[in-house]
């Protein structure tokens, strides 16, 4: 065999090789930008909560920490997703080990709100996104499940609709 044949060879594996680890091993369901999953349902801590097509999870674990809220200790679960490379929807569970009341989170800043039927608070927050030098509304609704505390922060008040429930 001369070089030129041999070359060929190892290329083209290489490229067979590159192109199926990069199709496997895609964060993207399907390996398509273009084709994702059907709405399905994450686990945050202990609550299940149903997500749109179009958010990517960030990670495939949830983050587990102790965090102290507004004088109260408590086990935060969190999870986050994105598109298109920005954080658009962070979901946080807060268990806490003693009673609470949703007010006792309410520094003034908040406002009572409902979302389908469940009674919350509520606020609007910019965030600053240096790539288009632009300022964008960033929502935050918090109500209480099962003696629970559920945040979810996210760029699009439609999906915040969508996942409570």
């Amino acid at each position: 065999m001369d070089k030129r044949t041999i070359f060929t060879i190892v290329f083209s594996s290489a490229m067979f090789i590159l192109f199926f680890a990069t199709f496997l091993n895609s964060p993207i369901p399907y390996g398509d930008r273009f084709h994702l999953a059907d709405p399905r349902e994450v686990e945050v801590g202990p609550v299940n909560f149903t997500v749109s097509w179009e958010f990517l999870e960030d990670d495939n674990r949830t983050q587990c920490s102790q965090t102290s809220i507004a004088d109260h200790q408590a086990v935060k679960y969190e999870k986050t997703f994105h598109q298109n490379d920005m954080l658009l929807l962070s979901i946080s569970v807060y268990e806490f080990n003693e009673s609470f009341e949703l007010n006792d989170f309410n520094d003034g800043s908040w406002q009572d709100k409902s979302i389908n039927g469940i009674d919350g608070i509520y606020k609007t927050t910019s965030v600053h996104y240096g790539a288009w030098n632009k300022t964008f509304p960033r929502y935050h609704f918090d109500y209480v499940k099962d003696d629970k505390l559920i945040s979810i922060e996210c760029d699009k008040l439609d999906t915040i609709e969508e996942i409570v429930c």
